[in-house]
This record gives C-alpha cells, structure tokens and sequence, in this order.
C-alpha cells in the first residue's frame, strides 16, 4: 500500500462528500477529481485510520457520512409526507364545516321566527339556527327577588311577578299580565302571613322558580336567614349543576348563576326549537351582528311558551360589551337586546358533550371548543361564518 501524505489535504470535508457523490455515480473515474489517484487520495483523507492486516479497521468517515446524508434526507421527506397529509386533513376538516344544508325549517308561530335545522350533507351533525331579540332571565341568582321589594325597585334584580303567577280562582289569566298592581297586592299580603295562606279567591304559583322549604308542615318559599343574601328569596334554574353535598342554603349553590354563566332560556310549551331536538342542557354560540361580539352559552332554564328569546344577565352582558352588573330591576332590563335580532346556534344532544359540572363560563367554553374542533371549525370565527351564511334564509 503506498504511504499517504496527510499533509496535503485541502478539500473541506463537504467538498468531498460532493466529489465522491459525482464519482460513486459515473461509469468512468479515468479523469478530473474521479481519476485514480485523486480517489485514493480522497478516501485516504476521510480514514481515521489506515487500513492494516487483512481488512481490519474503521471504514471512512465519509460512509458514515452516506449514511447520516441519507438519513437526514428520508427524515426531510418523511417531514414533507407529514405536511401534506395534515395539509389534507385541514382542508377536509374545513369543506365538512362548511357543507351544512337546510334539512327542515319551521316557523315559531307567537313570534313569527323561523327555525333552521342544518344538517351535515355527509354526517351526522347537527345545529339548530333562529334569530331573535333577548331579554334577560335573572331566575337562579340569589339576587332575582326579595320579599320586601316585590316591583324590583331598590333591591331585587327583577319584579316578583317574573317569579310568580297569580291568578283568580277557576281563571287561567295570570294577573301579572293582566292586573299587575292587584298581583302585588296579592303576593303582599301571602308574604304578611309568612307564606302560610293565600288570600281567599286567588291562587298563586311559584314553586317553578323560587327554591322551597318546609315549615309548619307545609312548604313555603325559602328566604336566606344568613350571609350575604340574607332576606332574598333562593331561585332556581330548570338545570342544575348535580351537587349532592354543599348545596347552600336555599340550594343557591346548585343553581346555574345567570350573573356568571352565559345561558339561553329554552321557551315553553310545543314549538320548532324543541321539535329539532333541543333540551336543557345543550350548548350553543350567540352571535350579536351590531356589536359583532359572540360568547358560548349554555341552555340553562325554561320559559314562556311566547318568547323565543330571553338571556342570562351574562349572556346579554356579554354580547353588548356590558362589564357592569345591574343592582336593580331597571339596570337589569336595560341589558335586554331590542336593537337588532342576535344569531343562535343550539348543539342538539350536545348536553351528553364533556360534562363538566358544576357549569361555569370556562368549562362551557371549553367544551363548545373541543365540539367545535371535532365538527371542522378551525376557528369560532369559522362557525360564525357558517351562522351568517344562512341569516338570509331566517328573514
């Protein structure tokens, strides 16, 4: 073997690798850097060792330098592979979220609203879509009604009538609508026997939304004896986060708080909203085309079989950049949306969806984020898109 001058090395080692490349991929090495002697220079240059004995020793460095090349190109590639499939994943999550068709439309007839039911063109997602003013529902805070101040004026959040029904006795007209001061006058003196007797000729209703509690054999409606809410009546919402221990007093703590928890109030009675697979429970986005702010919500209680829309005080708040909490029933119905119709978009079955009890603002949101994900909508900006693609369609 001829000795080898490791003196007279010049190339950079990535010059190397790219004339070995040239000559490994010719036929002839007979001239320029392939010749003979430049190969043997080249590959003496890269040994760590010359060779001895009868084939022991290292190979070249520039093998291995083949080999972590090709490595890192099969590593690129496999990189580029990964790209385009999750490229065409995106694009197939995106066209799923956008092919959403009118399955069925309905009119809620006390209003004169439709009702969309949109349908995936190849699954089975579902969303149920309306436009409607929002009044607001107080029903749940232990702030909604006190006994002492039955018309809202100075320290309820809202009228006693919200939370009551009076009627004459074989009569189904409810005298809050019809004859409220008379209901006042009636609900005052059932509060002056401590809730014990109703004046004679009248019944009142109020089991629905104001909490209960025994007393003297008979149930009464409950009224904080201590804490904060001292003197106000406990209320209460169709849904409930699900406590079995420490539901407070009047169970205040099992309610859904309307003044922290976005919530939709599902009306009443036989109507499209339910026919489409609505309940209590089921989560929603609301969208306010004035303001163009949105928030996730919640179906939290039940109501009239007239209206389509009423919103918890943080649903209303929230889609009119409101940051001030009401103190009394005047505050509390000037966050009432009357100015433009807001865009509802109800989940039906969404309810069984990542329960997360008891219901806050994050965890409703965090569950309408991952149904969303799973449904195609990359963004909620995206889902707003689609509400807004089918608004013409509800005038």
């Amino acid at each position: 073997m001829p000795l080898v001058n490791w003196r007279t090395k010049t190339l950079s080692f990535s010059k190397q690798i790219l004339i070995t490349r040239r000559c490994t991929s010719r036929r002839s090495v007979s001239f320029g850097p392939c010749a003979s002697g430049h190969i043997t220079e080249l590959s003496a240059s890269t040994a760590t060792t010359p060779s001895s004995g009868s084939g022991s020793g290292r190979m070249p460095t520039t093998t291995n330098s083949f080999r972590k090349r090709a490595s890192e190109e099969i590593s690129m590639s496999l990189k580029h592979i990964a790209m385009i499939i999750l490229a065409a994943l995106l694009w197939a999550s995106v066209a799923k979220a956008q092919e959403f068709t009118v399955a069925q439309s309905k009119v809620f007839a006390p209003q004169n609203k439709k009702v969309l039911l949109l349908k995936e063109a190849a699954g089975e997602g579902k969303i149920i879509l309306f436009q409607t003013n929002l009044r607001v529902n107080t029903d749940g805070s232990p702030l909604s009604y006190h006994p002492q101040d039955p018309r809202g004026s100075s320290k309820a959040l809202n009228n006693i009538c919200n939370g009551i029904a009076v009627r004459r006795v074989g009569s189904q007209s409810n005298l809050c609508f019809t004859a409220f001061a008379e209901a006042i006058r009636v609900f005052e003196k059932f509060r002056d026997s401590n809730f014990q007797t109703v004046p004679a000729g009248f019944t009142i209703t109020w089991k629905n939304v104001l909490a209960t509690v025994r007393e003297n054999g008979k149930d009464i409606p409950c009224v904080f004896k201590s804490g904060e809410f001292k003197g106000y009546f406990g209320s209460l919402t169709a849904l409930r986060n699900g406590l079995t221990t420490d539901r407070g007093e009047c169970e205040v703590n099992d309610q859904v708080n309307p003044m922290t928890v976005p919530a939709l109030v599902l009306a009443g009675g036989q109507n499209p909203v339910k026919d489409f697979g609505a309940k209590v429970g089921d989560l929603l986005i609301a969208y306010n085309p004035r303001t163009q702010l949105f928030t996730t919500a919640i179906i939290g209680d039940t109501g009239p079989a007239d209206n389509l829309g009423e919103g918890s005080v943080s649903l209303n708040m929230k889609l009119i950049g409101a940051t001030t909490p009401p103190t009394n029933k005047q505050e509390t119905f000037q966050l009432s949306i009357e100015n433009t119709k807001v865009l509802i978009a109800i989940i039906p079955g969404s309810r069984l969806f990542n329960v997360a009890k008891p219901y806050t603002a994050d965890n409703i949101n965090q569950r309408i984020d991952a149904w969303r994900a799973e449904a195609g909508f990359t963004t909620p900006e995206k889902l707003i898109e689609l509400m807004k693609s089918f608004q013409p369609r509800l005038n």
